[in-house]
C-alpha cells in the first residue's frame, strides 16, 4: 500500500514592503511605528508578517511540497531527529533556567514557564489580531492556520549585575512554536530579517555563534532612556524560535546572545550541526 501524505499549503511570504525615507521631524514617530511592527513578528512567534503581506490571494491553490518526517530511533526524552522535526514536551526543548538566572516574570496570565497544545496556541497568536479590520484580522487568521501550530512553550529568565545598576539588570522571553509546516516556520524568520533590515532604523544585533540564520536587532538607540530591548528570531526544522530580551543600560547584547546559543543548540538538528 502506497503511505500518502496530505501536502501542505504553501504559506503567503510577502515581499518586503518599501519603506520611504523619512522627513527629520518624522522619525521618531516611524521608528516607534516600526517597533512595534518588529515586536509583533517577534513576540507574536513569527506569525507578525502575516498582517503586512500583500492582499493577495491569487496564490491561494498553491501547495508546499509533501513532507515526511525521518524516523531514526528516538534517544532520550527530547531531541531533534536529521531531518528537522522534534520530538518530546516543549517544556523540554526549552532551555532550562541557567544557574546564573532565576525565573522571570510571567508571561500575560500563563505564568512563567508554561506550554500550550495547537489549539491554544493558535488562538493565543490570532487573539493578537483583535484590533484590526474585519479584512486583516480574517487574512492573518487564514496565514497563522497554514501554519498548523502544534504547540508552544514559553519560559522566562531573569539575570542581575549586568548594568551595575544595583537590583536592575535582564529579563528575557523565549519561545517555542512548534508547526507542521516548516516553510512557513523557515519563511516567517526570513521576512522578520528582510523587515528589520529594509527599515534602516534598528540597530543590528549579535551573531550567534554557529547559528547563521539566527537575525538579532535592536529599536533605534534613544537618549536619556535607561533601558534596552533585543528581539530575536530563528528557525530549527520544525520549530521557529523567539527571544525578547529588556535589560539596563549598557545593554548586556553579548550575554542574551549566548543565552539564545544555548537555546539552540539544544534544539539544532543533528544532520546541520557542525
Amino acid at each position: 500500500m502506497t503511505d500518502e501524505t496530505t501536502p501542505l499549503p504553501e504559506p503567503e511570504v510577502p515581499a518586503v514592503p518599501e519603506i520611504p525615507a523619512p522627513a527629520k521631524k518624522s522619525r521618531k514617530p516611524l521608528a516607534l511605528g516600526l517597533v512595534g511592527a518588529l515586536v509583533a513578528v517577534a513576540a507574536g512567534g513569527g506569525i507578525g508578517y502575516a498582517v503586512l503581506r500583500h492582499q493577495n490571494d491569487a496564490d491561494d491553490t498553491a501547495k508546499a511540497q509533501p513532507w515526511k518526517a525521518p524516523k531514526p530511533t528516538k534517544t532520550g526524552s527530547y531531541g531533534a531527529q536529521s531531518g528537522g522535526s522534534h520530538y518530546g514536551k516543549l517544556g523540554k526543548l526549552l532551555l532550562p533556567v541557567p544557574d546564573d538566572y532565576v525565573p522571570g516574570p510571567d508571561v500575560a496570565e500563563y505564568g512563567n514557564d508554561v506550554e500550550l497544545s495547537g489549539k491554544q496556541a493558535t488562538a493565543l497568536m490570532k487573539d493578537a489580531y483583535r484590533g484590526l479590520s474585519k479584512k486583516e484580522r480574517r487574512s492573518a487568521e487564514k496565514s497563522i492556520d497554514r501554519l498548523y501550530i502544534q504547540g508552544i512553550g514559553m519560559r522566562t529568565y531573569t539575570a542581575y549585575g549586568y548594568s551595575g545598576d544595583g537590583e536592575e539588570g535582564l529579563s528575557v522571553e523565549i519561545r517555542i512554536v512548534q508547526m507542521k509546516n516548516k516553510k512557513a516556520a523557515s519563511s516567517a524568520t526570513e521576512f522578520y530579517t528582510a523587515f528589520a533590515k529594509a527599515t534602516g532604523l534598528f540597530r543590528k544585533g549579535p551573531k550567534i555563534a554557529g547559528h547563521s540564520k539566527a537575525s538579532c536587532f535592536l529599536p533605534p538607540k534613544d537618549t536619556g532612556v535607561s533601558l534596552d530591548t533585543m528581539y530575536c528570531q530563528a528557525t530549527e526544522g520544525d520549530l521557529l524560535i523567539t527571544l525578547n530580551a529588556t535589560g539596563t543600560t549598557p545593554f548586556a547584547k553579548d550575554t542574551v546572545a549566548d543565552l539564545l546559543k544555548k537555546q539552540l543548540d539544544r534544539v539544532q538538528d543533528p544532520g546541520e550541526a557542525v
